[in-house]
């Protein structure tokens, strides 16, 4: 799944993030959260002394990386107000679509991925 967890993404506060993937697999979870513009959850594995998390794939990291990256290309305005948007729609739903509300505690730039096509969803909300 991780290839022996050969490759670090990131790290963050609830622990190192790794590329994997997953063919052919079910994973029956039931999740608190849905919103396009929140990390989706997969699956996980939990052998008795660890827990891992599976969540989808973010293809263009995280926001920093493209604020302060001087090889990142330069997000352009409108990008930057679409990120900025899809934020405030992911927090809005955290805030007011769940019951009880979830308080994020750590937005920012880091906790903010990117997809394929620079949606933006907040990730590392800590359920």
């Amino acid at each position: 799944m991780t290839n022996n967890f050969e490759r670090v993404l990131g790290k963050g506060g609830f622990g190192t993030v790794y590329h994997g993937y997953m063919d052919h697999t079910q994973v029956n979870l039931l999740m608190r959260v849905h919103h396009k513009n929140l990390t989706s959850l997969v699956g996980y594995c939990n052998d008795e002394t660890k827990v891992g998390l599976v969540y989808e794939y973010m293809a263009n990291g995280n926001l920093l990386n493209h604020l302060s990256d001087s090889r990142s290309s330069i997000l352009t305005w409108e990008d930057r107000l679409r990120i900025a948007t899809d934020t405030a729609q992911g927090l809005e739903y955290l805030h007011c679509g769940c019951k009880p509300p979830i308080m994020h505690r750590d937005v920012k730039s880091t906790n903010i991925l990117l997809n394929e096509n620079f949606q933006a969803k907040i990730s590392d909300f800590g359920l």
